[in-house]
């Protein structure tokens, strides 16, 4: 009989039991993968992703229904020489959101918030290099960060600017950057709004929206700054450009975010010169974006 991981394992921990155990106890419930096996779906995927293939043939139940992403973390660990795993990263994220909260409130460090930066900061070089496996890796990273963290983590810099945290705010919004592209420029130009000069952020975001040579994500992030700034008049000519982009890429994406964009803008200001307008363009682009049977 194979070995097999027996029904304590969660109380006992994965990490107490052999790669066989753990892979006879995959194959039991309808997964059969050896290590080269798993080493090969590395190559092309993250642990949340290997564990999701799997749960579609999983036979689990009680215990062991939440087996594979256990299990798919324990021999990521084991068998991929060191890789970093987006689990790595969001575990250190939110280790140091915590100490940067007890600093909001008052706490006195022990020098724990450094070594939270520390650990944070060296997982930054080990982030995969090719544009499409750094995307999945940060896809993967967000989904298990959650909406909750994610929108603390968009704030977090400009909470920490508020409160008179400047050395902490901007070296959050370094890392914060650094693992978000689309966020660099107008995550920085947030942080000095928030220290006090908005005009100056409010024209390093126009500038960033207006560079046709950025990624349009980027701008549109920009965008977002310039709205939440209250300057609506800016935001709406750099999107209504972003409109056009849209329409020559036949892009439905960015179509779909422009779109939010507006309602955004209406929102803000019901009565928003030339709303009409925008409206018009706006639904012109939803429909010109619309998917054909």
């Amino acid at each position: 009989m194979a070995e097999r991981v027996d029904k304590g394992w969660q109380a006992r921990g994965i990490e107490v039991y052999s790669n066989e155990a753990i892979l006879g106890t995959l194959a039991h419930y309808g997964v059969t993968v050896d290590e080269a096996g798993f080493k090969a779906l590395a190559e092309n995927h993250f642990p949340l992703g290997i564990a999701q293939a799997w749960h579609e043939r999983w036979k689990g139940t009680g215990q062991f229904s939440r087996f594979p992403a256990a299990a798919a973390e324990e021999l990521w660990r084991r068998l991929c020489d060191g890789r970093l795993a987006p689990t790595d990263l969001t575990l250190a994220l939110l280790n140091l959101m915590g100490a940067l909260k007890d600093a909001l409130d008052g706490k006195p460090d022990d020098g724990t918030r450094d070594t939270r930066f520390k650990v944070v900061e060296a997982y930054l070089p080990k982030l995969p290099e090719a544009p499409e496996r750094r995307e999945q890796f940060l896809a993967e990273m967000a989904a298990a960060l959650g909406d909750e963290a994610l929108v603390a983590i968009d704030l977090l810099a400009e909470v920490l600017a508020r409160g008179g945290l400047k050395e902490l705010a901007e070296r959050f919004v370094t890392l914060e950057e650094a693992l978000f592209p689309v966020r660099q420029g107008s995550a920085r130009a947030l942080v000095k709004a928030a220290l006090g000069d908005v005009d100056g952020a409010a024209k390093d975001l126009e500038a960033l929206a207006r560079d046709t040579g950025r990624d349009a994500w980027v701008r549109l992030g920009a965008v977002d700054g310039l709205i939440e700034l209250g300057r609506l008049d800016e935001a709406k000519a750099v999107t209504l450009e972003l409109v056009d982009l849209a329409e020559q890429r036949k892009d439905l994406e960015l179509g779909t975010e422009v779109v939010q964009r507006f309602t955004k803008l209406l929102k803000a200001d019901p009565k928003l010169k030339d709303r009409d307008v925008l409206r018009k363009r706006v639904e012109a682009l939803a429909e010109a974006l619309r998917p054909r049977e």
